[in-house]
């Protein structure tokens, strides 16, 4: 093993910071990096080349010996190596103890320190660590085969609850020993050469002219277990360069939302072999179980699938058991190069449809964009490839879509805007939320005072991170949505919804959001630990749920928030505030909720069962001035909507909602018109 190491590692390791050893401790430095190394390729499949280019041992390399990175970028392998030429090297606790350091070191993105082969990987660190699917493997190489110890086992166990990730153990650990490497050497590396074994029992195909192959479906059980067990060096090396390891997010939602479907929306996967070994499970006949031994086996076709289909399995170990995948399986054999090349000319086609496409044909859209004209003289761009206007001059689809996310009640829609952002825009059709945003016809008002209130919760943002520390920079730029949506969720949606002006509003937006930034920074590392890799916190929809409802509750005992809230000169008036000032409505006059045509459909027999259900009664309350005939307690009206809905069972409800437009005094019009009427009248705009 060491002749080896040293023959295959011994030209590319870096030796220059240790000139002045002497030779007998350089070559047990040599070792221990090309150890390291070798761990890498093992683990990668890289060449030793790229292996040896991944060490990074040295003075300030505080316990990490090489770092290796997926090629998607979103697995990170942090490897520490000791050699012993006895072959009883061992990992102590103080060693692991330094690995796990320099771990919470790089989550904190605290640099200072560390040396300049670290510091050259940090734009790659960064992005991995930024990554929502991140995923970090804590490499023990050892040239020894003693076990570890209780207490390092343990140590090393608990990192992954420390930095608060959920479903999955993000953080793994891997030990590789002397019996690893030793097998590692007689194979001269690892072969670049893969084995399959597949298992074919739901029937299938089998043809052999002009080139032998099958035509199956494979469980997802098992297709997992190839791409975790080979990882990249399961693709042909045409696929290996351009693959980001990024499953499909519509793809992935479908297979795990209802994974019985999966095998009649994927194009599944092709794999080419060299040769291939029969094993009949049952009667020797086609479509019987068979299983397949595929030697040289790579996958040429379907990549997106196979890192999708891994990925999906490892987030819910049942889909495995009730999903397929189609596969074709073909042996070329002496084919030309031509052949194998045409199988992969149509690459990974899974989500192929962008959802933008589906919406540069919706109705809605060209209605938002004549409204922004006619009434804001703005415009609004939501055709793929549009130039984007200037931020006074309008916004996008993509910019109105994250905003009305944050301003809708349920948190999971910023949490999952912030893992996928073409979550927002796809249809429900997969699993998007495109319909909830959309589908209650928000009008362009609505959609600009959102996005304007997101960009001061953004600005905002910058500022208060300007000078700050690196892990204040880092909430500021992962957690923006889920502050964002609390600052919607502490105010008045009435208040929201009818801004005259939102630029009044952007000081004590600034203040709100300093306020709920720290609460949220404070609530996170009490609830999750201070060593946390902040992308899977703020894209893990239960733990933004808890984080909202711990903020809100600081929130509604905050002296400090409750007087921000009523504080005259900051805060914007809206229709209720107009007509209690003015007494334009008496106190006691009946009003009528007057549903959508949308919510008619959904919820128009619930309210007709009861027609209390419509009713409220006016008091000159200045912030929930409607009692509800049904449970006698008051509400604002975007409020007592929602909670209508609520009541009603509905569930997808719309972003936005104009609460003022939903209640009507009989003969008269809506709060909004007689509000409209009142600032018309003063010519003041409701100051």
């Amino acid at each position: 093993m060491r002749n080896h190491l040293l023959h295959t590692y011994r030209p590319w390791i870096d030796m220059s910071d240790v000139p002045h050893r002497d030779l007998q401790q350089q070559d047990m430095i040599l070792l221990s990096r090309a150890l390291a190394a070798q761990a890498v390729s093992m683990l990668t499949g890289c060449s030793p080349k790229e292996a040896a280019a991944s060490v990074v041992d040295g003075p300030g390399d505080s316990g990490i010996d090489a770092i290796a990175f997926s090629k998607g970028g979103s697995d990170i392998w942090l490897v520490q190596a000791k050699w012993s030429d006895r072959g009883r090297a061992q990992l102590r606790e103080q060693d692991a103890a330094v690995l796990v350091t320099g771990l919470q070191r790089l989550a904190d993105q605290r640099y200072e320190g560390f040396n300049s082969r670290i510091r050259a990987s940090i734009n790659r660190i960064n992005e991995a660590l930024s990554s929502p699917r991140c995923r970090i493997h804590l490499v023990a190489a050892l040239a020894g085969d003693a076990p570890l110890s209780p207490q390092v086992e343990r140590q090393l166990a608990l990192v992954g609850e420390s930095f608060g990730f959920a479903d999955h153990v993000p953080v793994t650990v891997i030990t590789l020993g002397l019996a690893d490497f030793h097998s590692a050497a007689r194979t001269d590396t690892i072969p670049t050469a893969v084995d399959l074994s597949a298992t074919l029992t739901d029937g299938w195909h089998h043809i052999d002219v002009p080139y032998p192959a099958y035509s199956t479906s494979i469980s997802a059980e098992e297709i997992a277990s190839w791409y975790n067990t080979h990882g990249d060096r399961l693709l042909d090396a045409s696929l290996r360069s351009h693959f980001t390891g990024r499953p499909d997010p519509a793809a992935l939602s479908r297979l795990v939302s209802a994974p019985e479907e999966f095998w009649y929306l994927t194009n599944g996967i092709t794999v080419v072999c060299d040769a291939i070994d029969q094993q009949y499970l049952a009667r020797r006949a086609t479509g019987q179980p068979l299983r397949l031994r595929l030697h040289n086996a790579r996958v040429v076709n379907g990549a997106t699938v196979l890192a999708t289909v891994a990925q999906a399995v490892d987030q819910r170990p049942g889909t495995g058991d009730l999903a397929l995948v189609p596969v074709r399986i073909v042996c070329p054999g002496e084919a030309s190069q031509s052949f194998v090349a045409a199988l992969t000319q149509a690459r990974d086609t899974e989500g192929s449809v962008d959802p933008l496409d589906l919406v540069a044909v919706d109705p809605l859209q060209q209605a938002l964009r004549e409204e922004f004209a006619d009434e804001l003289h703005l415009e609004y761009v939501y055709k793929k490839g549009a130039v984007a206007p200037a931020p006074n001059a309008g916004c996008t689809m993509q910019e109105a879509a994250v905003a009305l996310a944050c301003a809708h009640p349920d948190v999971s829609l910023s949490a999952r805007a912030g893992a996928d952002p073409a979550y927002l825009w796809r249809p429900a059709s997969q699993d998007g939320a495109y319909t909830r945003l959309f589908g209650g016809r928000p009008s362009a008002r609505q959609i600009w005072q959102c996005v304007l209130m997101l960009r001061h919760v953004r600005t905002a943002l910058v500022y208060a991170a300007m000078g700050g520390a690196s892990r204040s920079r880092d909430f500021a730029s992962h957690a923006d949505l889920l502050i964002a949506h609390l600052v919607f969720r502490s105010l008045d949606p009435d208040l929201l919804e009818e801004l005259s002006s939102a630029d009044r509003s952007e000081d004590w937006t600034r203040q709100r959001t300093r306020e709920i930034a720290d609460l949220v920074v404070s609530a996170t590392e009490r609830l999750f630990g201070q060593h946390l890799f902040l992308a899977s916190v703020f894209t893990d929809e239960r733990k933004c749920h808890v984080l909202a409802e711990d903020v809100m509750r600081s929130l509604a005992t905050s002296p400090t928030l409750a007087a921000l809230d009523t504080h005259s000169s900051r805060r914007p008036r809206n229709s209720v505030m107009v007509l209690v000032e003015h007494g334009r409505i008496l106190e006691g006059t009946r009003l009528m909720y007057r549903p959508t045509l949308a919510e008619e459909r959904v919820i128009g027999e619930w309210l007709s069962e009861d027609p209390r259900r419509y009713l409220a009664t006016w008091t000159n309350h200045p912030k929930r001035p409607l009692v509800w005939e049904i449970d006698h307690r008051a509400y604002s009206p975007s409020a007592l909507a929602r909670h209508i809905w609520s009541e009603a069972g509905w569930d997808d409800t719309p972003s936005a909602i104009q609460g003022s437009t939903r209640w009507i005094v009989p003969g008269e019009g809506t709060l909004a018109d007689l509000a409209a009427a009142i600032m018309l009248a003063t010519g003041n705009g409701g100051e």
